[in-house]
C-alpha cells in the first residue's frame, strides 16, 4: 500500500501538451506554480521544448527538468511571494550552465551540483539544452544539518571527497527509481542532507572562534529579532563581549549586525503577510519596527514590492 501511495506523488508536465506558440508561456507558468517563481526567456520562442517531472522525497521535492536553451532570472519581486525560505541543490546531467548569485559566479558541468539560495536573486544561463535535477530544500528542515546554509550560495560541488559522493547520490535518482528506493523517501532526503553536510565538513570543522561566536550571536538574533529595542550594545552585553568584538565577528562573516537583524525581521514580515490577514502596521510592530513607514521602505528595498502588495497577491 505504501509503495502505491508513493507512486501517486509523481507529476508530469511537458510543452508537448500545448500548441507550440503557447509553449514558452506554459513553461513559465508551470515552473512558477510547481517549482519556483522565475523569469524565463529563450531565443527559441516559437519552437521551445521543455518538460518537468516531479516527486516528493519526504519534506523535499525532486524536480527532473529537461529544457531547451533558456535564460533564467529570480528577481526581488518574485522572491517577495515566497511564503517560507527555501534552498535548491541543482545537479546538471547534460549541457552546462553559468550561474550567478550574490556576486559569485560559477560554471557547472555534467555531474556537478550548485547550491542555490532561493531567498536571494540569481541568474542562470543555459546556452544549450539541459537535463537537470533540482532538489528543493525547505530552510527549516535543512537548518537541522547546516547552521548557515545561505553561506553556500553559488557553491559548486564536483569531483573529489564527499562532494563526489553527494553528486553520485543525486545522479542515482530519477523519476522511476524514486518508486523503488530501499529506504523511505524521508530517510533518502536525510541521507542527501548528511552528504551535503559532509561535503562542506572541512569548512565547518575548521571554523575559527569568530565563527563559533557568530553562530551564538545569530542564535540570539533569531530568538529576539521581534524586540523593537534590540541593539548591538544589548547583544554584546548579553554575550559578555565588547561592541568592537561583535562588530568584527560579523565583519569576519562578510555581513553586519544590522543586515542580519533586518533580514530576520523582513523575512518574518513576508511570512506573516503571506499567511495571515493582518494590517501592515500590525505586521511591522510584530517584527520589531516602531515606524511602519520605515518598515515599508525597508521591505520594498529588499523584495521589490510594497508590503500591501504581498497581502493583496495572497488574497487574490
Amino acid at each position: 500500500m505504501e509503495a502505491r501511495l508513493e507512486q501517486q506523488t509523481k507529476r508530469h508536465w511537458s510543452t508537448e501538451e500545448v500548441e507550440q506558440r503557447d509553449a514558452l508561456a506554459y513553461w513559465v507558468d508551470t515552473i512558477c506554480n510547481r517549482f519556483l517563481e522565475l523569469e524565463i526567456d529563450t531565443p527559441l520562442r516559437h519552437r521551445f521544448r521543455a518538460s518537468l517531472d516531479q516527486t516528493d522525497l519526504g519534506p523535499t521535492t525532486a524536480s527532473f527538468i529537461r529544457a531547451d536553451v533558456q535564460h533564467v532570472r529570480r528577481t526581488r519581486a518574485k522572491i517577495a511571494r515566497l511564503s517560507a525560505p527555501i534552498y535548491v541543490l541543482l545537479q546538471l546531467r547534460e549541457g552546462h550552465i553559468q550561474f550567478r548569485q550574490l556576486g559569485r559566479e560559477t560554471r557547472v558541468g555534467p555531474g556537478e551540483c550548485v547550491f542555490i539560495d532561493g531567498t536571494e536573486p540569481y541568474e542562470l544561463a543555459c546556452p544549450q539544452p539541459t537535463n537537470a535535477l533540482a532538489l528543493r530544500l525547505p530552510a527549516n528542515w535543512l537548518n537541522r544539518w547546516l547552521a548557515r546554509p545561505e553561506h553556500l550560495a553559488a557553491r559548486r560541488f564536483g569531483a573529489g571527497g564527499w562532494s563526489a559522493a553527494l553528486c553520485a547520490a543525486l545522479a542515482s535518482l530519477d523519476i522511476a527509481s524514486c518508486d523503488q528506493l530501499a529506504l523511505p523517501r524521508e530517510q533518502v532526503a536525510e541521507q542527501i542532507a548528511s552528504l551535503l553536510t559532509l561535503a562542506v565538513g572541512n569548512e565547518i570543522s575548521t571554523r575559527s572562534s569568530h565563527s563559533r561566536l557568530f553562530d551564538r550571536l545569530m542564535h540570539t538574533l533569531k530568538g529576539r529579532f521581534q524586540d523593537a529595542d534590540l541593539s548591538l550594545a544589548a547583544v554584546a552585553a548579553e554575550h559578555g563581549i565588547s561592541k568592537r568584538t561583535l562588530y568584527y565577528t560579523f565583519a569576519a562573516a562578510n555581513t553586519t549586525f544590522v543586515h542580519e537583524l533586518m533580514g530576520l525581521r523582513l523575512e518574518h514580515a513576508r511570512q506573516l503577510l503571506s499567511e495571515r490577514d493582518l494590517p501592515v502596521t500590525d505586521v511591522a510592530a510584530a517584527c520589531g519596527f516602531n515606524d511602519s513607514s520605515h518598515f515599508a521602505r525597508r521591505f520594498r528595498r529588499k523584495f521589490g514590492v510594497a508590503p500591501g502588495q504581498v497581502r493583496r497577491t495572497k488574497l487574490n
